[in-house]
């Protein structure tokens, strides 16, 4: 990894990228060393723009289409249980945006967007 530190800038294209819906991923661009992000089935660095392409990405979408539907809800307090847990999830996924915002520590964003991520899974699966 390179010296170069992450601006606020790329914290906060990253933070807002998680917010509506990308999935940050394990892999690097190899230009300007930013996590890649997963949207609408294209992968790309928020930093330069740069589209990329790994290899060995049949095999997870293989495994992606072996996942059970989610449920239906059977009944109305059914629904209204989800509509509320999906609000308080979008507020934990606020609070933790304006937590990547204010921090400081590389590692702290990183802790935090895995946060995020997992908080934007559940909200995946509850839709």
């Amino acid at each position: 990894m390179s010296d170069k530190k992450i601006s606020e800038k790329d914290i906060s294209s990253a933070a807002e990228l998680l917010y509506k819906g990308a999935k940050m991923l394990a892999y690097h661009c190899p230009d300007c060393k930013i996590p890649l992000f997963e949207k609408d089935g294209k992968i790309f660095c928020p930093s330069c723009g740069r589209e990329a392409v790994i290899e060995g990405q049949q095999e997870e979408k293989m495994v992606d289409e072996r996942l059970p539907e989610p449920r239906q809800p059977s009944t109305s307090q059914d629904a209204t249980e989800i509509a509320d847990l999906s609000k308080k999830i979008e507020l934990a996924m606020s609070k933790v945006c304006d937590m990547i915002m204010q921090s400081r520590s590389v590692e702290e964003v990183k802790e935090l967007s895995e946060s995020l991520e997992k908080l934007a899974d559940v909200m995946k699966k509850l839709k």
